[in-house]
């Protein structure tokens, strides 16, 4: 079966996010698929971890090395393989590997583009739910403290920053334009709290490194729809710190993969997808 290889211009370019999206792509095209982590790199370990979470392919649970994808060619499953950025080219497709790049920038029938500013042919454009950070994300961008984690935990994906700030407009239905976010406000403001626990809120998030009220925890504990954090800093530092978790985040999680999986599916048609495999 075919062995293909994808691999990144450089760090950051997402090859891991097209590897799974075309892992996904080729299971609803009714492939038996069969994913894969090659060594040689820091994020090799995180990578394969994160690809055994995935119920549309086969995967392995640690990072391979060359010598195993002879084995994968040869098996049952088409292999998508990611490999580190900047892999020897030449020396995969020696292996009998129909090598992918992912970049932002050139051309070449073996490139892909991502982060583009329009979707197309071989181009996927920015999306703001692969580019979201996960609860876990901005734990750590915050340096807060976890006083209670809903159901979803760590793993809950953030697409957007609210700060709770107060407003003309009505809190719940304020926060209500907003699916899938963290709520950001000082630790006194229950008000403002309690109406952001009302709509879809992964994460809530308190500045000023104070306790809540013993009311409020008790509010976010009962229901475990959201995951409550302390921040050590005011509100502006904070939002500052976080900021910068959007675009960063490793690539993990069912909810990601479908979306990247559809965006691939857009790039690459069935002409081009045929091409990868070698069909006619």
């Amino acid at each position: 079966m075919p062995l293909i290889v994808v691999t990144g211009s450089g760090r950051g370019v997402g090859a891991s996010t097209v590897a799974v999206g075309l892992a996904h792509r080729l299971a609803y095209a009714g492939h038996t698929v069969r994913l894969a982590r090659l060594a040689g790199d820091d994020r090799a370990d995180a990578d394969a971890h994160a690809f055994t979470a995935l119920t549309f392919a086969e995967a392995d649970s640690a990072p391979i090395t060359e010598s195993a994808l002879a084995a994968l060619r040869d098996g049952p499953a088409v292999a998508v393989v990611e490999a580190p950025p900047g892999a020897d080219i030449g020396r995969l497709s020696g292996l009998g590997a129909r090598v992918l790049v992912v970049a932002t920038i050139g051309s070449g029938p073996s490139l892909i583009l991502n982060h583009q500013r329009h979707p197309g042919p071989r181009a996927i454009a920015e999306d703001r739910l692969l580019a979201a950070p996960t609860v876990r994300d901005l734990t750590a961008a915050s340096r807060a403290r976890v006083l209670t984690r809903s159901i979803a935990g760590d793993d809950a994906i953030c697409e957007h920053v609210v700060i709770g700030a107060i407003s003309h407009d009505s809190d719940v239905p304020y926060f209500n334009r907003f699916p899938r976010k963290a709520v950001v406000t000082r630790a006194e403001r229950v008000d403002i709290a309690l109406a952001a626990l009302r709509t879809n809120t992964e994460c809530l998030i308190l500045t000023g490194g104070a306790d809540p009220s013993p009311y409020l925890l008790d509010r976010v504990a009962a229901g475990r729809d959201t995951t409550l954090l302390v921040a050590p800093e005011g509100t502006v530092e904070t939002v500052r710190d976080i900021e910068g978790a959007f675009g960063r985040s490793i690539f993990s999680g069912q909810t990601k993969a479908e979306r990247a999986g559809t965006l691939v599916a857009q790039a690459l048609d069935d002409a081009a997808l045929a091409a990868l495999l070698g069909s006619p």
